[in-house]
């Protein structure tokens, strides 16, 4: 159940902040600043502040939520809606290992 509820939940959040609310206030922007712009600050935060296991450390994880960021960016972008980002972030926290490593149910096998 928790799993479902953080899938749920969190692309809500983040994505009215990260794309809605901080794309929205760079809109004056050079669009390829904006987008980089919150794409960067996306990923340092999941680096940084995110919720800390085992699969998300290093590397791996500032590269692919920096690609998500842009994905996500450019996506509100070019639609002006939060709703197709919402549906995929939420695919991407259900169908991936996202929220088991959340959860820390992730357990190393080596």
């Amino acid at each position: 159940m928790p799993w479902i509820l953080i899938a749920l939940i969190n692309p809500w959040m983040e994505e009215f902040y990260w794309r809605g609310l901080l794309t929205d206030h760079t809109k004056k922007w050079n669009g390829l600043f904006s987008i980089l712009f919150s794409s960067i600050l996306f990923s340092l935060n999941h680096l940084v502040f995110g919720i800390h296991s085992e699969l998300f450390r290093g590397y791996e994880v500032l590269l692919s939520t920096f690609v998500m960021g842009m994905v996500w960016a450019i996506t509100y972008k070019k639609t002006n809606s939060l709703r197709w980002v919402i549906l995929s972030h939420f695919l991407v926290d259900f169908l991936n290992l996202s929220v088991p490593s959340f959860l820390d149910l992730y357990k190393a096998t080596f």
